[in-house]
């Protein structure tokens, strides 16, 4: 049977989350705040009266003409996913494969990668530059730019804010590659909420930048599986002609429509909840001899240790808390956790403390 298989898919691992057993789960950037019963019971009212027999919306008219309000982007500007990685396979399917390029600044977010292997695409991976001890990555945009190609259209990912480092790339740093960019640029911004900034006010200027979004951070929707891009009307065509039909399901799209509809205004209350206690946990940690957590602009953290990384991360799956572990690009010394509840974070604050010693 593995004779059937495509070569590139041969060599792929799959994505396995993590299902170690634990009472505090920190590693997945989740929310720690479920939505309120009353929402809940608002979603279950009006998917109840819906039928079950018919396909829902495959444009998602409804859940675009908010966003669209929540964006200030126009209706024609937005496509809807079944999470920002199915609109990350998207892109690559409508933009990238086999004799084509996808520039990928690592460390990243490991989906874009993956689809452009299972695309046939040839990946150029150009590490970060270390900056200085505060904000210690930025974009290799000299080495970025000796990939480019004017013979050949391109397509570059760029997170921002990036994950798993939590900062922002300078701003000037990235306009100079999309200035210079013979192809789509996308900016991945999973985590905007947390930090505000956004390249989606240049999207007139720049037509051939994809924003994309996810109510998978902020809203506390991560079960709903659902993500957004913007980006120009006729780069968004391109998007339906490759996307699933029906891609997301009624109850998702219902759950966003209810919760930007009525609730926003509880996202952003959560939002500033989870920021302050960012900082405070960061200030903390920061306090403990033996590790260093660098600045974030996320809901998670991204802190280094002078003892071993693999003890510290076993040492608080034994008390019970989850985090993450990456390997190379200098992030072997590291753990990434989320920002959790206010009690969560004592206690992970606690066994940092018992255990740094």
């Amino acid at each position: 049977l593995k004779s059937f298989v495509r070569d590139v898919v041969k060599d792929l691992k799959p994505y396995k989350p993590n299902m170690e057993p634990c009472k505090i789960k920190l590693d997945a950037n989740e929310s720690p705040f479920d939505i309120p019963q009353e929402i809940k019971q608002r979603i279950w009212e009006r998917v109840k009266k819906e039928k079950f027999n018919f396909y829902y919306d495959p444009n998602c008219t409804e859940l675009r003409e908010l966003l669209s309000k929540y964006t200030n982007i126009n209706l024609e500007n937005i496509f809807v996913g079944s999470g920002a990685d199915e609109i990350i396979c998207d892109i690559v399917f409508a933009f990238a494969g086999p004799g084509r390029d996808v520039i990928i600044p690592v460390p990243a977010f490991e989906s874009y990668e993956v689809y452009s292997t299972i695309s046939g695409a040839n990946i150029i991976k150009i590490p970060l530059l270390p900056k200085d001890s505060l904000t210690p990555w930025e974009l290799d945009v000299e080495k970025i730019q000796s990939c480019f190609r004017q013979d050949k259209p391109q397509l570059l990912f760029i997170t921002y804010p990036n994950n798993p480092t939590g900062n922002y790339f300078g701003e000037e740093r990235i306009l100079e590659l999309i200035d210079n960019f013979n192809g789509i640029v996308v900016v991945d911004e999973a985590y905007y909420e947390f930090g505000g900034k956004t390249f989606a006010d240049r999207l007139v200027e720049y037509p051939h930048i994809i924003v994309i979004r996810t109510f998978s951070k902020a809203f506390s929707m991560a079960s709903a599986r659902v993500g957004y891009a913007l980006g120009h009307e006729d780069v968004i065509k391109q998007l339906y002609k490759v996307k699933l039909p029906y891609n997301v399901s009624l109850f998702s799209q219902i759950a966003c429509i209810e919760i930007l509809k009525e609730s926003i205004g509880w996202v952003e209350e959560q939002t500033n909840k989870i920021i302050e206690s960012r900082t405070e946990l960061r200030k903390e940690l920061d306090k403990i001899s033996g590790m260093h957590v660098y600045p974030s602009y996320t809901n998670f953290l991204l802190a280094d240790f002078e003892k071993s990384r693999d003890i510290v991360y076993e040492e608080l799956l034994k008390r019970g808390i989850l985090t993450k572990r990456f390997y190379g690009f200098g992030l072997d010394t590291t753990l990434r956790f989320a920002v959790g509840s206010p009690e969560q974070n004592k206690i992970l604050i606690n066994a940092f403390k018992e255990i740094m010693g």
